[in-house]
């Protein structure tokens, strides 16, 4: 029954901070909608993907880090508490929420699988000087230009695109795709769509939307950083986006040139890019910085540890509100 009872609480904390959470935060992704608009594509893109991943988070470090801790260090082993059925309920819930988001990441990991092995089948392995991810060339109809996977990228090429762009568009092109890999947005792109709420929660896909045009905007700017032309970037886009047979694996994880999502930031993607060259700018990006990274880690850990066994009390008398 103790182990029971442990899952059932955590199952229960996952279903209740996830759900106040998403409801309390709202007014951080209406501020963080706001203020991407006003700051660099790559910050905005990452305001707005934390702000929408926080209530995911924060039931991690809840779940994780307090109340499971809390129920091993004061419940007995021999406790003869049951489940009741407010407990019952909400554990039930958690449970849902947990599979929902587990067959939607088997669903999406199992459809772009199945992508790759067709577009493989029909394809030939193709060489670009400067771009080290793998390029597949594929036989088909469709107009294709996407890179896939999560922590071992690969770019799909239709030979249509191939052979419509020129090799300087070319390799701008994929120049962006390979900015996509290097930012992990195909492991962005999963987490969001797992976590999607029903549709009538509008402001969540709204962020959604806003996160992915952004991403876009933010792989041009890496491109240009990279070396490729804004000439030669905007005209890939404009000639990529005028082909009307785009592929799309609606559930496969995989980040278009022009994502079918977004189609509608292509203009201001060529806008920025058509501004940058009328005024003869030189874009940059700022590299990862990990060392503030793991500094902001450590500190969070050791934050953790010092007030953890003080909180515990605490947390533990919420618990058995729940379990009452």
């Amino acid at each position: 029954m103790f182990y029971f009872l442990a899952i059932a609480l955590c199952l229960a904390v996952v279903f209740v901070v996830l759900a106040s959470s998403s409801i309390l935060l709202f007014p951080i992704m209406l501020f963080a909608k706001r203020l991407v608009r006003t700051t660099a594509p790559e910050t905005g893109a990452n305001l707005l993907l934390v702000a929408r991943l926080l209530p995911l988070l924060l039931t991690a470090i809840i779940t994780l880090g307090l109340a499971l801790p809390a129920f091993l260090e004061f419940e007995p082993h021999s406790t003869g508490e049951g489940i009741g059925l407010r407990l019952d309920a909400m554990a039930s819930a958690g449970a849902l929420l947990l599979a929902c988001m587990m067959w939607r990441a088997w669903r999406m990991l199992s459809v772009t699988r199945r992508a790759q092995r067709f577009w493989r089948r029909n394809s030939e392995k193709i060489y670009v000087q400067g771009i080290d991810v793998p390029i597949y060339c594929v036989e088909s109809r469709l107009s294709l230009l996407a890179v896939t996977g999560i922590f071992r990228a690969n770019i799909f090429l239709s030979r249509e695109i191939a052979e419509t762009l020129s090799p300087q568009e070319l390799k701008a092109a994929l120049e962006h795709e390979v900015a996509h890999a290097a930012s992990f947005d195909n492991l962005k792109q999963m987490l969001l769509k797992i976590t999607q709420p029903p549709r009538w929660l509008q402001l969540f896909h709204d962020v959604d939307r806003e996160w992915s045009g952004a991403s876009e905007i933010a792989a041009d700017y890496s491109a240009l950083a990279n070396g490729a032309s804004v000439l030669d970037l905007s005209s890939a886009l404009i000639k990529v986006g005028r082909l009307n047979r785009i592929s799309t694996a609606v559930h496969a994880v995989a980040s278009h040139l022009i994502p079918t999502a977004c189609s509608s930031t292509l203009e201001q993607r060529v806008l920025r890019l058509s501004e940058l060259l009328e005024s003869n700018q030189h874009t940059t990006v700022r590299s990862a910085q990990p060392g503030k990274l793991i500094l902001g880690i450590f500190l969070g850990v050791a934050a953790y540890l010092a007030c953890v066994h003080a909180v515990l009390p605490t947390v533990h008398e919420v618990l058995e509100f729940l379990v009452r």
